[in-house]
Formats: structure tokens, C-alpha cells, sequence
């Protein structure tokens, strides 16, 4: 005979509702939230490879180091890289009031001024014609874009806070800083690791079904590497990485930066290929910072 425990039976639902809540509320970014090395929980999208390509783009270790910190910072709201530079910024939490416009974006099939087509060249906006329009047909994309590239507009919720002194004193962030070129990198990245969701299901967040929209499953397991039938989001990423490198040269060209890319075209391709199909975390971090530590 078999014994049901009601106080068992109730805890496991417990758990369960807990791990079904819990990614919805923290908002999982690329599969990792990896801890290493006196770092706090970040993605390795967001941080070290952001880092890697941007020194790679012809950015100086320190700007770099900047770029990619505001990165991670626009997810975890207070974050100190590798290098000892800590930042916290306030208007971008995943989980208020501003949350779908800095992390869940809709993208253009081109970049805001039309003069490069971002990776895929599909406008997502298209998802949402009938359940939430983009305001006047534009993609929130292109106003991060245009303020964070060109110093025009601004970000239609305010633009975001920044402190560089453990919250003492908060500062608007500059338009054509690199810490605004980081915000932009990560709505960048966001929405193609979000596109699926967009597609499959027009919605902008997480939830357990479809599975495309499943924090677990979405970023834990399809985003990277070869699963037999896990890996359906590695080709978004794989346009998340490039058209992050295109924005970082285009950046540094449309505001006449001194300095040569370290890497060809090419070279940036393959070590992309090379670095998501790595399935773990730590070996992600370990790659790109040996490749930044041979420039």
C-alpha cells in the first residue's frame, strides 16, 4: 500500500511553485548567472564576452572594462567587474515599470538610422501588430540606439541613473558614453535572446509555456552548446554576438574613435562560433578572458 503524506505531497508543490516563480521574478538572463573568481552572480553574454569584443572593436581596456560592467549593471541594478570598477544604475530593473523596454525591446530589421542591417534583418515589431504595437511603428531599439550612438532623443521612460560611488550620488547617463553604449548592447542582446518568446507567442516576459518563453528551459538550456534538442536558441545567440560587434565598430565610427580593431571580421566570426558552443558557464569565462588577456 502506499503512503501519501500530506505535508510531503504539499511541500513538494511548494518547491515546485517556487521554481516556476522565482526565474519569472529574478528575470534569467543568457543561461548563467555564473559566480566566479569574487564576481557576483552575472551572465558571461553580458560581462566577459561584451568585454572581450569590445577591447577586440578597438576600445581600450578601461572602456571596455566600462561597457561591459554598465552591461551586467543593467540587469543586476549594482555590479563590480574584474578590474575593481563598480557601478549601479537606477531605471532599468528587470522587474519595474521599465522592465519590457530595456530588456524585452523590439528590434528593426536595420540599425535606427537604416544604414546596417542588424543580424536575421527581421523587425519584430511584426510579432505584435495586433496585441501590442510598437509605439508609431518604431521599435524601442532604435530610441535606445539613437540616444545611446548619436547623443539624440531620449530613452522614452528617462533616462537611467548611474553611480560610480556605492549610491552617494546618482547622474543621468550621457548619451555616446560607453556606459550608454553598454545599456544599448544589452537591449541589443536582450532582443534576440527575448525574439522567440515575441514570436512563438507575441509576449513580452516569461512564463512556462511556450517553452521558448520558459526562463528554465529557454536560458538554461537552448541558448548555448550542442543538446540533441536543446539547442534551438544558440542561433539567436550567435546573432546576439554579431550584432554586438557590429554596434561596437559602428559606434566607433559614427563618433570618429582613434584607434584600429584588434580583430578582423573574421577573427571576431570565429571566436564567436567557438565560444557558444561552449555549454557551460565557467568555460565561457575562462575563454573570453584568455582571449582578452592575448591582446
Amino acid at each position: 500500500m502506499l503512503y501519501f503524506n500530506k505535508a510531503s505531497f504539499r511541500n513538494r508543490i511548494l518547491f515546485l511553485g517556487l521554481v516556476c516563480i522565482l526565474p519569472l521574478q529574478l528575470g534569467w538572463r543568457y543561461a548563467e548567472d555564473v559566480q566566479t573568481r569574487g564576481i557576483g552572480p552575472h551572465s558571461t553574454f553580458h560581462y566577459e564576452l561584451t568585454r572581450t569584443l569590445a577591447r577586440a572593436a578597438g576600445f581600450s581596456a578601461d572602456e571596455a572594462e566600462r561597457i561591459a560592467v554598465l552591461d551586467e549593471a543593467t540587469d543586476a541594478q549594482d555590479f563590480t567587474g574584474e578590474t575593481g570598477i563598480s557601478m549601479q544604475i537606477r531605471g532599468t530593473g528587470r522587474n519595474g515599470d521599465n522592465a519590457l523596454y530595456w530588456h524585452f525591446a523590439r528590434r528593426g530589421a536595420g540599425n535606427a538610422t537604416g544604414e546596417y542591417t542588424y543580424p536575421g534583418a527581421r523587425n519584430t515589431c511584426d510579432y505584435f501588430v495586433d496585441s501590442d504595437p510598437c509605439p508609431g511603428g518604431e521599435p524601442e531599439l532604435a530610441e535606445i540606439e539613437s540616444w545611446a550612438v548619436y547623443g539624440d532623443a531620449t530613452p522614452a521612460p528617462g533616462t537611467p541613473q548611474l553611480s560610480r560611488d556605492g549610491g552617494a550620488t546618482f547622474e543621468d547617463v550621457p548619451g555616446r558614453s560607453p556606459e550608454a553604449l553598454g545599456l544599448y548592447l544589452h537591449s541589443l542582446a536582450d532582443s534576440y535572446s527575448h525574439e522567440a518568446c515575441m514570436r512563438e507567442a507575441h509576449f513580452r516576459g516569461h512564463k512556462p509555456l511556450p517553452q521558448e518563453c520558459s526562463a528554465i528551459y529557454w536560458h538554461e538550456q537552448a541558448e548555448y552548446g550542442h543538446r540533441p534538442r536543446r539547442d534551438n536558441g544558440v542561433e539567436y545567440t550567435r546573432e546576439a554576438a554579431w550584432a554586438t560587434w557590429l554596434a561596437l565598430k559602428w559606434f566607433r565610427q559614427q563618433n570618429h574613435l582613434p584607434g584600429e580593431a584588434v580583430w578582423s571580421d573574421a577573427q571576431a566570426q570565429d571566436f564567436i562560433e567557438n565560444w557558444i558552443q561552449l555549454n557551460r558557464g565557467q568555460k565561457r569565462r575562462d575563454a573570453a578572458v584568455q582571449a582578452l588577456q592575448g591582446m
